[in-house]
């Protein structure tokens, strides 16, 4: 399997001052480090670009992973429809197009779509060539259902007849790949979103705290995350807006969309806002509670971060957090109730010895959040499968 090319398919891919699928250049640099040779191919719209004013990333790149191997990226030009679906088919079939011809030149003997969208365009080429196709099912929205509504069962079956097997980032996703007829149960393996441990880590940060005006009594409530309705940064800014405390303060990371209408505000705010990825963990090391009431996800990444990081969750009862939530680690609430998500707030903080027993939990299962372990896992499951 080490000495097979794999060519990662991802839109979004991480570049300089775009910060976004990080988790997925995680993934690929740990592949990388293991010995797979890896290619990145991260498909950027023309039509997007033009629309959010931003600059066209060039076709090709060279980046470097930790351990200083480096590895090629190919972003080629590509389009959407937006909103307008009835372009979707048209769209689909001319990326399709792009992408094949790209992908042909690179010569891959292992294809790796995140997510399904990725493997839309590329599924019969892969088929044709008889080159395996895995996917990574990470969708945390309503993508899976959105795709069911716009194929027909014959593509669906096509689709997943080109699948040799799907990495499930939760049992719930896995669930919703065999229920929706995507994949067979036996070739789908359940491995949960990690992190890179050699940066979230529990440490020493109180000069941080100095700067962000934090003293040794205050109780900090952290949230990571888009600024939208279905993560729930406005439901944990209510929930102490209620409680009314002035030693709770409060960090929201992240950001809202442009011009989208959405904010919220709360009294002890200490930080609002995005964030390089690389202060992360130091500011995770400020929090004494990570909440995030979360409506609906594949495997959510901030909070395994958190858990990393040793903190106390609060977060969704909802199943997808089945897989790396329970009660040794977490207090889990309906993510719409404001009333719970203040219970939970007050609980943790008033019950000192809860929060350490949480934490001490949390810090001895720390390989299991390991990047490198899950790529690994993932190796093994594509050498079974292939």
């Amino acid at each position: 399997m080490k000495s097979k090319h794999i060519v990662v398919l991802a839109e979004n891919y991480p570049a300089p001052g775009r910060q976004m699928l990080v988790f997925v250049q995680e993934l690929v640099h740990s592949l990388i480090d293991l010995g797979v040779k890896v290619t990145v191919v991260a498909p950027q719209s023309v039509v997007h670009s033009i629309l959010h004013k931003q600059k066209l990333l060039p076709k090709h790149s060279v980046r470097m992973t930790g351990c200083g191997i480096l590895y090629d990226i190919y972003r080629p030009y590509t389009i959407s429809a937006g909103n307008l679906k009835f372009f979707s088919k048209v769209v689909q079939w001319v990326n399709s197009i792009i992408l094949k011809s790209f992908v042909k030149k690179i010569r891959p003997e292992i294809l790796y779509s995140h997510f399904w969208s990725s493997a839309l365009p590329i599924y019969k080429f892969a088929a044709v060539n008889s080159i395996p196709l895995f996917v990574a099912c990470g969708e945390g929205d309503d993508a899976l259902e959105d795709m069911m509504n716009d194929y027909t069962q014959e593509e669906i079956k096509e689709l997943a007849s080109s699948v040799t097997g799907v990495i499930s980032v939760s049992s719930e996703n896995k669930r919703k790949c065999v229920d929706f007829g995507l994949c067979m149960e036996h070739k789908i393996e359940v491995l949960p979103n990690c992190v890179n441990t050699s940066l979230f880590y529990r440490k020493n940060v109180d000069y941080l705290k100095y700067k962000l005006g934090i003293k040794d009594d205050d109780f900090v409530v952290g949230f990571v995350g888009g600024f939208i309705p279905r993560k729930g940064p406005d439901r944990v800014a209510k929930a102490i807006s209620i409680i009314n405390d002035p030693k709770i303060k409060a960090i929201f990371i992240g950001k809202s969309f442009p011009g989208y209408p959405y904010d919220f505000d709360c009294p002890g705010i200490v930080h609002k806002g995005p964030l390089d990825h690389e202060l992360l963990p130091a500011y995770l090391n400020c929090m004494d509670v990570f909440v995030m009431p979360t409506q609906m996800e594949g495997c959510c990444n901030a909070i395994v971060e958190a858990l990393a990081i040793g903190l106390p969750v609060i977060s969704s009862d909802g199943a997808f957090n089945d897989d790396i939530l329970n009660e040794s680690n977490s207090i889990r609430v309906s993510p719409d109730n404001i009333e719970a998500i203040k219970n939970a707030i007050v609980t943790l903080k008033e019950n000192t010895k809860l929060r350490k027993e949480m934490m001490s939990y949390s810090l001895s299962r720390s390989n299991e959040y390991s990047i490198l372990r899950r790529a690994n896992k993932i190796i093994e499951f594509i050498s079974k499968q292939i």
